[in-house]
């Protein structure tokens, strides 16, 4: 590290045009990553509604479909409107009533389950299916043809669907995330310019920063691509992870300055702060990388992106920030620390004097705030991670009160099942409490009846491939618990019918399935997350007791952010409550690293007490500052973004950086002083301290 010290100090200019020219490189890689905006399709491929949509997917093309609802009386006009849309480029076909019975039916003679999909009283709903999945370019183009096409529709029409949702999520995504950007860069630069006294090196944290991140942006190339939560999300909190390191940095660097000239300082600073940066990058990084154990693959996008972002803001403060600084170190006034140490040492000083209360308090406060943990109350409602304001969301509750719910299960059962089993099985299913109606072939035509007597637009809805599907209305909120119990009757109801390769999908059914997957998801990373980071914290710490101590401190932090929410009775997302434990053991564990490894520092020449007070007053600053920033790197999400999951995320992660820092600096310094023997005695390193 000294030799790349002083290679950075001494060629600063080399090192600045050498980052300009991978910044050129990493903006053309991130110009060209596709988004994917499909969240759905990051779920499991081995879980059964995933199968079955799969299926629905090739066999009815219906991953693909989308709705349009229109208030007419007038079958002509709707007639119109069909074939309008079905030359459309892009539609590969627009179904209604009309393909099941012939428009001059009366609507008495037509089977009621057959009419409420398709019309009731003043409304009609006509069924599109795309060509194109819904998360691709083309079927993008399509959306803005229907559009385009329903503006001169005189009548009042809502329009939505897999497709219409990816189109309006992305506009509204790329219109909010550089706000969230904006408002997380002007109140970090506050916010660094305060802390330190000088608006120019708040200007070249930012800037050191900008490089790893889009250092960041760029690589994601090489992934293929990535979701839309990894490309809203990432930018805002490695902004907010990662100036933890510049500011440890510069800190150091301001003390070094009193010491020797500027190069000097800051090879010194490089030298002595990698020490301590490395381990936080390395242990915050590897508490991202526990989402990767999720079982939605959305953890993994994130882990991977937000870990890879954690590596590019250690390099960019390790060689650009200082190349940077010195560069322009002609403009840049340094605040004589002296001054802030002398005010806060009487306050340092007395929270000390009583180490062992602090220890208690710590440990009492466990009791309370691990039984709000694992009460808090948890969502499986889609429509939790989806903006309420979309129109194409605002169309489903007005399909639901024009048609009546709209909730569908889809049941798909192998082509070879006798037709009466089937009929046995849905005959039972319309039996369960929340369902209002299921439709399949069987409804439009006796079991004994051959299926070649069926007219082809009604076998065509209902059977293709080596498929038979039956459709089932409900009027039970999916990710709740009646939708979940709703589900696996439905599926008991199979299996007693012995029918085998059947598949139960829809968004209820998704839901059922993530709600069975969190029991383990929620488990299984938080318990890697400690795993990893306690066992890297053991290897760069060469400690045994350290990483328990640090990590407690962390966890209490953590159990204390969840218990507000408990106590205020609101729920959390599943894959908001998924990622937070990850992210904020990754992101906050570097502030209990970075004091413990100032205390090991000043133990060599003070006794414990004197250690810590002195290890606070060098560390506060640069740990207050740092959690500060990612607050207000994540806080504008909070009042800008429209997506429940970012905001309720973004909430948590910034209000839970200031709870650790408390942790860290109000509790953790008394219960180390307790440990201090214990640390000594289980630690490597410890050996020449100052022993009472």
């Amino acid at each position: 590290m000294k030799k790349i010290a002083t290679l950075i100090t001494t060629h600063p200019c080399l090192i600045l045009m050498v980052a300009v020219i991978l910044a050129i490189l990493a903006a053309l890689g991130a110009y060209l990553v596709p988004v994917n905006y499909d969240v759905l399709s990051y779920m499991p491929q081995h879980v059964e509604s995933v199968k079955g949509q799969n299926i629905m997917g090739q066999e009815f093309n219906a991953a693909n479909a989308a709705y349009i609802l229109i208030k007419t009386k007038q079958t002509s006009q709707i007639l119109k409107i069909k074939d309008d849309l079905a030359g459309i480029q892009g539609i590969e076909k627009v179904a209604w009533l009309s393909d099941l019975v012939d428009p001059s039916v009366p609507d008495v003679f037509i089977p009621p389950e057959v009419m409420g999909l398709y019309k009731k009283g003043d409304y009609a709903l006509l069924h599109l299916s795309f060509i194109d999945p819904a998360k691709t370019a083309a079927a993008q183009d399509t959306v803005i043809r229907i559009k385009s096409y329903l503006k001169d529709v005189k009548s009042e029409h809502f329009f939505t669907g897999m497709a219409v949702f990816v189109y309006e999520d992305k506009i509204l995504v790329n219109e909010q995330v550089p706000k969230c950007m904006a408002i997380a860069t002007v109140l970090t630069l506050l916010v660094v310019w305060i802390s330190t006294g000088s608006f120019v090196i708040a200007v070249l944290f930012l800037t050191s920063m900008g490089f790893g991140i889009l250092y960041n942006q760029g690589t994601n190339y090489l992934l293929g691509t990535v979701s839309v939560f990894t490309h809203s999300f990432t930018p805002v909190v490695q902004l907010g992870v990662t100036i933890d390191f510049s500011i440890f940095l510069m800190h150091r660097f301001r003390e070094e300055c009193l010491r020797m000239d500027k190069p000097a300082a800051m090879a010194t600073a490089i030298e002595k702060t990698a020490m301590a940066i490395i381990p936080c990058a390395m242990a915050t990084m590897a508490g991202f990388l526990a989402l990767t154990f999720m079982q939605i693959r959305i953890g993994m996008d994130m882990g991977v992106v937000i870990a890879k972002g954690v590596f590019f803001g250690l390099m960019a403060t390790i060689i650009i920030l200082p190349a940077l600084t010195l560069t322009f170190e002609r403009y840049i006034k340094v605040r004589d620390v002296q001054i802030t140490k002398e005010r806060f040492a009487p306050v340092v000083k007395r929270l000390l004097s009583r180490p062992v209360l602090l220890l208690v308090c710590f440990l009492i406060l466990f009791i309370p705030a691990s039984y709000a943990r694992y009460h808090t109350k948890i969502s499986y409602n889609l429509h939790d991670i989806t903006p309420e304001d979309l129109k194409s969301m605002q169309a489903v509750p007005k399909i639901s009160q024009a048609m009546g719910s709209m909730e569908i299960i889809d049941i798909l059962f192998p082509r070879q099942t006798p037709r009466w089993m089937q009929r046995q099985a849905i005959d039972q299913i319309n039996k369960l409490p929340g369902v209002i109606q299921a439709i399949a072939l069987e409804s439009l035509a006796d079991p004994v009846i051959p299926e070649s007597f069926i007219p082809p637009q009604a076998r065509e809805r209902f059977t293709h491939g080596e498929y038979t599907r039956a459709i089932i209305r409900v009027n039970i909120l999916y990710g709740s618990k009646e939708g979940n119990d709703l589900i696996q009757n439905v599926r008991n109801i199979i299996k007693q019918q012995n029918i085998t390769g059947a598949y139960v999908s829809g968004v209820m059914a998704t839901c059922k399935d993530m709600t069975d997957m969190s029991v383990t998801d929620l488990v299984r990373v938080d318990l890697m997350g400690l795993i990893m980071v306690g066992f890297i914290l053991a290897v760069m710490l060469t400690s045994v007791s350290i990483p328990f101590i640090l990590m407690a401190g962390i966890q209490l932090a953590i159990f204390l952010n969840l218990t507000i929410t408990y106590v205020n009775g609101n729920f959390i997302p599943y894959i908001t409550l998924a990622s937070l434990s990850s992210i904020q053991l990754g992101s906050c564990v570097n502030y209990a690293i970075f004091l413990l490894a100032r205390y090991r520092e000043e133990r060599h020449i003070s006794l414990p007490n004197e250690a810590m007070q002195k290890s606070l007053l060098g560390t506060a600053p640069a740990i207050f500052g740092s959690g500060l920033c990612l607050f207000c790197s994540t806080i504008g999400m909070v009042f800008i973004n429209d997506i429940e999951t970012f905001k309720s995320l973004a909430l948590l992660i910034g209000r839970g950086a200031l709870i650790s820092v408390a942790v860290v600096l109000v509790l953790l310094p008394g219960v180390i002083i307790v440990c201090d023997k214990l640390i000594r005695a289980t630690s490597l390193g410890w050996r020449k301290v100052i022993k009472e």
